[in-house]
């Protein structure tokens, strides 16, 4: 009678573990179902994200037309340091076809200015200037890897008799040359600027084309200067602090959509 008891007992017992396990292996399946459905990620974003508009043919910078008229884009307004929406602000758009990755920024500031011809690349962040920050790579990763890049641009006057004469300079650690890039400064004004830029995926180390529901990370920032000085303001997109040109974990999401 013992036996049969205990014979009994084992039997449950192993059933019970049996069903765990199999509880175990559906719970794993469906962790990684969704993590596949939002780019590798099983867990969601409580803001909106940044947006990468896929499109058949990219428009020339300076002569975009009314390409991105009703496209959505990403509010830069978060003040790390001091400072508000008085200073600086803006919207950041991006676009790529199967070649190229497309760039405009419509820029709020109260005293924009022009930075030196001959200034060295690595003092753009120390002045009127913007930065994208931006990779491919959605695992966690606290220094570049392959995908991830960092650009920054200002504005400058090839000729000092001739105030129609900007440029529109981009660095990606090193100052690009022509060859690596198109520009426009669209719109300069005492109060506001608008730029346009586009870029070969290979110059930005970007192998693959992107596709539709593709995942990113991002960061945008704007640099605010008063009259004569050096940076006061920082404006990003979400991050709070001023590690994003080194450290992509204080990105953000975005996401590849048709336009």
């Amino acid at each position: 009678m013992y036996s049969i008891v205990m014979s009994s007992c084992i039997k449950q017992i192993c059933l019970v573990r049996t069903t765990i396990a199999a509880l175990c292996v559906v719970s794993v399946f469906a962790i990684a179902s969704c993590a596949s459905q939002s780019g590798g990620k099983s867990s969601t974003v409580n803001y909106e994200l940044a947006k990468v508009y896929l499109v058949q043919q990219g428009p020339t910078p300076g002569q975009s037309g009314d390409f991105w008229n009703g496209l959505s884009g990403t509010t830069v307004s978060r003040y790390p340091w001091i400072g508000g929406p008085s200073d600086a602000n803006g919207l950041f758009f991006l676009a790529a076809d199967a070649k190229r990755l497309y760039l405009r920024a419509e820029i709020k500031d109260s005293a924009p200015q022009l930075r030196p011809l001959d200034m060295d690349p690595g003092d753009a962040w120390n002045g009127t200037s913007l930065q994208v920050f931006f990779g491919t790579r959605l695992n966690r990763h606290s220094e570049y890897e392959e995908g991830d890049f960092g650009l920054a641009f200002w504005v400058v006057q090839e000729d000092p008799r001739n105030p129609n004469s900007l440029k529109l300079m981009v660095a990606k650690g090193r100052l690009l040359n022509e060859r690596q890039y198109q520009s426009a400064v669209v719109e300069w004004k005492k109060d506001s600027y608008i730029i346009e830029a586009s870029f070969s995926l290979d110059s930005l180390g970007i192998t693959k084309p992107f596709k539709e529901g593709q995942g990113v990370r991002c960061e945008f920032r704007i640099n605010h200067a008063k009259m004569k000085e050096d940076r006061s303001v920082i404006v990003n997109w979400r991050t709070s602090t001023d590690d994003a040109w080194r450290n992509p974990t204080t990105w953000s999401d975005g996401i590849v959509v048709k336009k």
